[in-house]
């Protein structure tokens, strides 16, 4: 018995000696607003990337290399590119503000974070003119109607061409009454060199482009033989001159400017034919009331084209000018032309891939500057505060997530700005 004591008892003596101690310690050493914030920004992560990655798919798949150049939509390079500095600033900023708030300087804490502020209200500020000028222009999305911006020059453009311009007051060439002479008819027809005072630059605008451009499209489209079609056909190709048509509304010169130059050529060849096919066609219809009227309006359709292709001609880029579509991409047109005279009138433009351009931009930088509203707010609260190192969590995290806004901002910039 004595032995198994001693054994017991010095069993126990060891088990007593041989505990061992624990101690907890945090897996991470961070605190729990942190470990939020970074679980928030994973989702947002997501967010934009899906999104950025819709938007490289949808660029890059466009057809034909369609996409609108910067310039072609009036995304200003010079504005991206300072709105780009002013957010790289304003992180520097925010770490500045970080770190005197640790050391407790207020003072110094609460200035840095003012200047973080005025960047953030700078950049929405510049982003709100940048929007401003593409809706002076018509470039945006629609949800409430069809949109002024068309993918291609055709026959629905034409008529919604027509359209608008008839709507805004615009006056057509007059076709002739059926019981009036060949040259009564012609004279009941407005002349497009008509400069009435009583007319307003707009409304002469407007009428002159639908008498001399708008309504020979639609009489290539319905009279003359189609060259798209059949190339040995006396005729035009429908698709330039409706491409050539829509250019005076918003050129896009680096595009389309070859194609222009060379549609005009054929128009003018084309209406000197027939032009001179007219005389002996009136002399054959003889007192043909209904053909004679219909000559007529015709000739006066060539005529009006002729003197605008004779007037345009005429008043070709200087060189200037063209140093001008080279850097700029586009020259002026008739909506560039209606908003320099103040008016609030905005014609349909041909703009290949416009549409989702406009959608996507809009989507894309309006997301970003809604984060960066939120930022603002974030950063808003802290000035009505002590910064002492109480407040530094909250300054750190806030600053976290206004480098991840930049971050978002240094990927959209080349996407939307330099290519």
């Amino acid at each position: 018995m004595s032995e198994h004591e001693d054994h017991h008892d010095e069993h126990g003596h060891d088990d007593h000696h041989g505990h061992l101690q624990l101690e907890y310690e945090e897996a991470l050493p961070i605190n729990n607003g942190k470990v939020c914030l970074w679980l928030f920004l994973s989702t947002e992560i997501m967010f934009f990337a899906g999104l950025i990655g819709t938007y490289i798919v949808l660029r890059f798949g466009s057809p034909g290399d369609t996409w609108p150049r910067p310039h072609d939509v009036h995304v200003s390079e010079i504005l991206g590119t300072i709105n780009t500095f002013i957010l790289i600033f304003s992180s520097f900023t925010v770490v500045l503000t970080y770190e005197a708030t640790k050391r407790s300087k207020a003072t110094v804490a609460k200035g840095w974070l003012v200047a973080t502020f005025l960047c953030g209200c700078a950049f929405l500020g510049i982003k709100l003119v940048e929007y401003s000028g593409k809706f002076a222009y018509g470039i945006h999305p629609n949800p409430g109607g069809r949109s002024l911006l068309y993918e291609q020059a055709d026959v629905y453009y034409l008529k919604d061409l027509r359209a608008k311009l008839t709507s805004f007051g615009a006056i057509p060439l007059a076709a002739a009454a059926t019981d009036a002479t060949a040259e009564e008819a012609a004279a009941q027809v407005p002349d497009v060199t008509d400069t009435s005072a009583a007319q307003s630059d707009e409304s002469k605008l407007i009428t002159e482009f639908l008498q001399h451009s708008v309504q020979w499209a639609e009489y290539v489209v319905g009279r003359v033989p189609n060259t798209h079609v059949d190339t040995t056909a006396h005729g035009l190709n429908h698709r330039d001159v409706l491409i050539a048509v829509s250019q005076e509304v918003y050129p896009i010169e680096r595009r389309y400017g070859n194609l222009v130059k060379a549609t005009h050529l054929a128009e003018k060849s084309f209406i000197e034919s027939r032009l001179a096919e007219l005389p002996a066609e009136q002399e054959a219809a003889g007192d043909d009331k209904d053909v004679q009227n219909l000559l007529a309006f015709e000739k006066k359709i060539l005529e009006a084209r002729q003197e605008y292709l004779t007037h345009h001609a005429s008043h070709a880029h200087s060189s200037d000018e063209h140093d001008a579509v080279a850097e700029h991409g586009h020259s002026s047109g008739i909506n560039a032309e209606l908003r320099a005279s103040e008016s609030k009138i905005i014609l349909p433009m041909h703009i290949p891939s416009g549409n989702m351009f406009s959608a996507t931009y809009f989507l894309l930088t309006g997301f970003h500057a809604l984060h960066v509203i939120v930022g603002l707010i974030l950063f808003a609260f802290p000035m009505f505060w002590t910064l002492d190192r109480s407040r530094s969590n909250y300054i750190e995290n806030i600053g976290l997530y206004w480098h991840f806004v930049d971050l978002v901002w240094i990927f959209l910039f080349p996407l939307f700005y330099l290519f």
